[in-house]
């Protein structure tokens, strides 16, 4: 069920960036012969005016396939991709982008309206592990641990009982936990280990605490602003990528993604929305990238064209450096995906 989720939420972000091809092509008069989501044989396959649309078997990846790209034959047609204007082709290329984006939106507006935005706290804390010889097992706590006060002060959210802990390094802390409907009191000292705040040794769980902001535009806005946040974040992670501040073992492919995102729809529908919206902001960005072969790759051939006073790199040329640029992607994505069979294996 979570892997069928998983593909759900990936097809709807697919159909999204296609569909954002499709309607600017349809709007500045490029004729579409096929509207695809995933690759390989068709599933089901149907044609409406002079457009055939499929969705396929492997529900990764899709495409729209429009006049010109490889039909030499139809260079004279108007409705050629490669005889509109360079804005109008433009804004072809990058409408995919777009439309994640506004995909990204829409998903955090729904996710704020019906549930706020996840914060970086819980409530209906409990214990989800105890570390070995810590203050914390030699005081008795124990896993599933619910705990309910702190030298007298209710634990409302993690952050009380986090607070109070790192307020009384080497000193006697008072706690009561409910267990097995009754409640235990303990007392336990938290202690410092080199430049780590006092702790006790515990890891917590619980209830994430969800943010409003005041109404349905307030929570819209939110989700435009949030969509801006993941964005940097998305851009910052490509940069130390690049940078080799992360590791590219730290990389998730094609199973590392339906691994993740099937998670989140078990951990309930705000948290399958969020990484919903967070794919869709990454696939924006991704695509962005000016790699052969991507919307970036494209978009930069267009750019040269105006910089050259619309002078056009030949198509052959185009062509034969957006294959390089797609046989290393498949590559990468072959090497990324053996990797997340590893680590899945491994676990």
């Amino acid at each position: 069920m979570n892997i069928l989720m998983a593909l759900l939420a990936l097809g709807i972000l697919i159909f999204i960036h296609e569909l954002g091809h499709f309607w600017a092509a349809r709007a500045t008069g490029v004729r579409v012969e096929e509207f695809a989501v995933g690759f390989g044989s068709p599933l089901v396959k149907f044609r409406r005016g002079q457009t055939l649309y499929r969705l396929n078997w492997i529900p990764i990846g899709g495409y729209v396939k429009m006049l010109g790209e490889d039909n030499p034959e139809a260079a004279s047609a108007p409705d050629n991709f490669n005889n509109r204007p360079l804005a109008a082709r433009m804004l072809v290329i990058v409408a995919g982008v777009i439309m994640n984006f506004l995909g990204a939106i829409a998903i955090l507006a729904l996710l704020i309206n019906f549930y706020g935005l996840p914060t970086d706290k819980i409530k209906n804390v409990y214990v989800a592990g105890v570390v070995s010889g810590s203050p914390a097992e030699k005081a008795g706590l124990r896993e599933n641990d619910v705990l309910l006060t702190i030298n007298g002060k209710k634990i409302v959210t993690q952050e009380d009982f986090t607070k109070e802990i790192q307020a009384n390094e080497g000193k006697l802390v008072s706690l009561q936990v409910l267990r097995d409907s009754n409640t235990v009191d303990l007392q336990l000292t938290p202690v410092r280990e080199g430049n780590k705040p006092p702790m006790v040794g515990i890891s917590i769980g619980g209830t994430p605490v969800y943010q409003q902001f005041g109404g349905v535009v307030p929570n819209t806005i939110e989700a435009v602003k949030h969509t801006g946040f993941l964005t940097y974040l998305t851009v910052d992670g490509f940069g130390k990528l690049i940078t080799g501040q992360f590791a590219f073992k730290d990389m998730a492919g094609p199973v590392g993604i339906i691994q993740i995102t099937g998670k989140a729809s078990e951990a309930g529908l705000p948290n399958y929305l969020y990484i919903m919206a967070l794919l869709s902001v990454n696939l924006a960005v991704l695509n962005l990238v000016p790699i052969p072969g991507l919307d970036g790759g494209r978009l930069m051939f267009l750019i040269l064209e105006g910089l050259r006073g619309g002078k056009r790199i030949p198509l052959e040329k185009e062509a034969s450096i957006n294959l390089i640029g797609i046989l290393f992607l498949l590559g990468l994505m072959v090497i990324v995906t053996f990797q997340d069979v590893f680590k899945l294996i491994s676990q």
